[in-house]
């Protein structure tokens, strides 16, 4: 027959978890903006308009991380 974990395993687990899903959560903000920066600066070289691409996608791409960490939160 299989054995309960212990309590000690059990509150491993969770801190594991915990910080699995604040990692998880950082990644992912931080992926979002790495990506709003990297078309920016795209945007800017193809239409030539120096920080505005740059400032906006950004500024989306840190938006949609956000908005990409509260969702996965709430579901939790």
């Amino acid at each position: 027959m299989k054995e309960k974990p212990s309590k000690e395993s059990e509150r491993e687990l969770s801190a594991a978890r915990r910080i699995a899903t604040a990692s998880a959560a950082g990644l992912t903000l931080l992926t979002c903006i790495g990506i709003g920066v990297y078309t920016g600066v795209i945007i800017d070289r193809y239409f030539g308009c120096a920080p505005f691409g740059l400032t906006s996608m950004s500024i989306l791409g840190g938006a949609a991380g956000l908005w990409s960490v509260i969702r996965k939160m709430l579901e939790r």
